[in-house]
């Protein structure tokens, strides 16, 4: 393949059921991509050394699928040969980026579905002269019903640095930026945040779409719902100080977070949830039938009265 434009990285260990899944949804993605924009996009599978071949034989009739149906898209395989004992698949991380030959890259999780969208979406920003193009997405249960939106807003310094993240791991970027930052797989969930960091001090272009382009699946195997603990919570204060101190020196100022718009975050949860819906109507049942008149009126027995 010539001028590959995007590798789509896909750290795993021993899940080729979900795998498939996901493998399958992002090429054909990208092929809607291809068809759309002319875009070249190379699927790597990077194994976190699972104790079978099983991963490795699923990428391989993957692939040999893919080339057959055309030169636009490719699926391949690495490995990472010895695993480092952690549940984050930080080492895969790290192997895929340094392999990437494209000029733009994303890692998406392995149990996760990506929309046909997704790939053509994010590449137009990126083609439009963005660093880093963050993605809106679905969350669902482990079988992927959709339960609500979580929709991005723009990236900025002040909220990260005080741990209100709005780039996502999955976001598009310009390979060689991501390539200039250290990964450190021991920052386990955190492992991004360096990069995030670093490019907005350095006042790199962050865009996002408000439309969700990928379904994130939460089940009882989420690999970041394991991160979430005192460990996790000490690196991510580290994290945050350090970062702090750097925007400090290169910027003559730690920014400033975003005030909360909680009127917006009302209006998106109201018209996005149905559970708004059934709540609001429950609360109204509930809120007349405590009426007085109402209750004289259809004869119910009065409330009794309240405690003091």
């Amino acid at each position: 393949m010539t001028d590959l434009e995007l590798t789509v990285i896909v750290p795993t260990r021993e899940r080729p059921d979900l795998l498939k899944q996901t493998v399958d949804s992002i090429v054909t993605s990208a092929r809607a991509a291809s068809d759309r924009l002319g875009a070249t996009v190379r699927v790597l599978v990077v194994d976190d050394a699972s104790p079978t071949d099983s991963t490795r034989e699923l990428v391989n009739r993957l692939g040999a699928e893919a080339k057959a149906a055309g030169t636009a898209v490719t699926v391949d395989y690495e490995r990472v040969e010895v695993h480092d004992g952690r549940k984050d698949p930080g080492a895969a991380i790290a192997l895929g980026v340094s392999l990437a030959r494209s000029r733009y890259l994303t890692i998406f999780g392995d149990d996760d579905i990506m929309l046909p969208a997704h790939i053509a979406l994010h590449l137009r920003n990126m083609r439009q002269g963005a660093d880093v193009s963050a993605a809106s997405y679905y969350i669902t249960d482990g079988q992927l019903n959709r339960q609500h939106a979580k929709r991005r807003r723009a990236a900025h310094l002040g909220d990260l640095l005080i741990g209100r993240i709005d780039v996502n791991d999955g976001a598009f970027v310009r390979t060689e930026l991501i390539q200039s930052v250290e990964l450190d797989p021991a920052l386990l969930a955190q492992m991004l945040y360096p990069v995030w960091a670093t490019l907005l001090i350095d006042g790199r272009k962050f865009v996002y779409s408000r439309q969700p382009t990928f379904l994130y699946r939460r089940h009882d195997a989420n690999i970041s719902s394991v991160n979430k603990d005192a460990e996790d919570a000490a690196l991510r204060k580290s994290l945050q100080e350090k970062y702090q101190a750097l925007a400090s020196e290169r910027l003559g100022a730690v920014p400033e977070p975003r005030k909360v718009d909680w009127a917006r975050h009302k209006r998106e949860w109201r018209y996005s949830k149905k559970g708004y819906v059934r709540w609001r109507m429950a609360a109204t049942e509930l809120a007349v039938k405590r009426n007085p008149v109402v209750r004289k009126a259809f004869r119910m027995p009065p409330l009794p009265p309240k405690e003091s």
